[in-house]
């Protein structure tokens, strides 16, 4: 069994006008940056609700900075001139090497996490509170 060292970052390629385009991760700055920039992706965020319909339905601007954080060849701009199925298919990969388990389990850990460092209020992991030092 191999150590957590060797453990290769996940990546998948799709081919996008006859080309294979790498996809890997989006990391968790960057998705904090990207529901801080969109209400609507942060809003299907908190809901816990991932609905691709209405992912695709949100605006261009958002659909071309998600596909620009999980594809290094392409920045917005051009992410913005792909066809919505090439889009489609780009988002889909970036949302299964970002969360292999699913955007559910995902999001739980990520609230739970967040909940134990204070940073949000979590409906499975208390914030903690550091107790006030008495005086020696």
């Amino acid at each position: 069994m191999p150590d957590l060292l060797s453990i290769a970052p996940l990546a998948e390629t799709v081919p996008v006008r006859g080309q294979d385009v790498v996809v890997h991760g989006v990391d968790v700055q960057s998705i904090a940056a990207l529901l801080s920039r969109f209400p609507d992706l942060r809003k299907m965020w908190a809901t816990g609700q991932w609905d691709y319909a209405q992912l695709l339905g949100m605006s261009d601007e958002m659909l071309s900075a998600v596909i620009a954080a999980g594809v290094d060849v392409l920045d917005e701009a051009n992410a913005s001139n792909l066809a919505l199925d090439e889009k489609a298919e780009l988002l889909a990969a970036i949302i299964r090497v970002t969360m292999p388990r699913g955007p559910g389990p995902f999001m739980a850990t990520l609230t739970a996490l967040l909940g134990t460092v204070g940073v949000g209020a979590s409906p499975t992991a208390p914030a903690t509170t550091s107790r006030s030092r008495s005086s020696v």
